[in-house]
């Protein structure tokens, strides 16, 4: 099914007509031409031959979706949810942005009673993992807006994003909204291209904790812990070193620093996650781009480094604050 649908997106080309609409929306929220034309125009193939779902979705709306994922509009995947219909409402996740810690669902909402949707809105959901094994992380961070509402108020899209809470790898959740529905609606997640490090080896020199690997994906990098038995408050305070914000070295010599950073996790488990990706801004300015994962040498955190190379880490290495 996978293989059959990208053989039938590869075929789309976006109409003049359609390629028009979207660079005058994108010019007139940034004023300036979006970077990565070719890229752009190819997301939108893919986000107006979104036509599979029961419930069409707005050809505005459609357009909207890889607008507001800005430059990371190619990492855009179908979702592919049923259509739950609830309170004269109906209510699908059209696309996904995601790697095993952040993930930004789009989702359509229409009200088939009425023209009760406003672009002030509220919307309140959380991603339930249904993973029935493995080891957990506790503790998200949530977010959800309406992004575009159509004019006669009877269908909006909305991104609602999680970042930490759930156990990397297993792509199938429950998205629960509470407002302005009441519903659940089960989704497996395509996640973008990620990278692991393994770090299970890594001398640390009591500058980190002992870690199990790092994921480097084009949303963000995350450092995940060894797990620890008996772990106590007194003996995880090195967890700490993992919060603050990340620098990532490129072999061109070009520097990046995140949007935004968090810990999650409990005392046996913690995930530093930071983020490349604006959470807090779903949606993307043209000045916040995805990591280049090949062109990682090397990310520093508070004092100390992890050098990088073909894919393996290095000692971390202490440096001046």
């Amino acid at each position: 099914m996978k293989r059959e649908y990208w053989e039938a997106m590869d075929s789309i080309r976006v109409p003049e007509a359609c390629q028009s609409r979207v660079l005058a929306a994108l010019e007139k929220k940034t004023g300036r031409r979006p970077r990565r034309l070719g890229r752009l125009l190819l997301a939108a193939a893919l986000v107006c031959g979104m036509t599979v779902s029961a419930v069409a979705l707005s050809p505005r709306l459609r357009e909207y979706i890889f607008g507001a994922a800005g430059p990371f509009s190619p990492y855009v995947r179908p979702a592919g949810s049923a259509v739950v219909t609830v309170d004269g409402y109906e209510v699908e996740v059209v696309s996904v942005v995601a790697d095993h810690y952040l993930i930004v669902a789009y989702v359509e909402l229409r009200d088939v009673e009425g023209c009760r949707l406003q672009e002030d809105d509220n919307i309140w959901g959380v991603f339930e993992q249904n993973a029935q094994e493995g080891v957990g992380v506790t503790g998200a961070i949530l977010g959800g807006e309406i992004i575009r509402c159509e004019e006669d108020g009877k269908s909006a899209l909305a991104a609602v994003m999680n970042c930490g809470g759930h156990s990397a790898g297993d792509p199938n959740m429950t998205l629960k909204i509470f407002k302005p529905v009441d519903c659940e609606i089960p989704i497996a997640l395509e996640y973008v291209p990620i990278q692991t490090i393994d770090l299970s080896g890594l001398d640390t020199g009591g500058a980190l904790p002992r870690m199990d690997r790092l994921e480097l994906s084009p949303l963000g990098v995350n450092g995940v812990t060894r797990y620890k038995e008996n772990a106590t408050a007194e003996n995880t305070q090195d967890h700490e070193r993992l919060r603050g914000a990340l620098t990532v070295y490129f072999e061109d010599g070009s520097q990046r620093v995140s949007v935004q950073n968090t810990l999650t996790g409990s005392f046996d488990l913690a995930v530093g996650s930071w983020l490349f990706m604006d959470p807090y801004h779903l949606v993307q300015s043209g000045e916040v781009e995805p990591l280049d994962v090949e062109g990682i040498v090397g990310i520093s955190c508070r004092d100390w480094y992890i050098p990088i190379s073909n894919g393996q880490a290095g000692p971390v290495q202490q440096i001046q604050p």
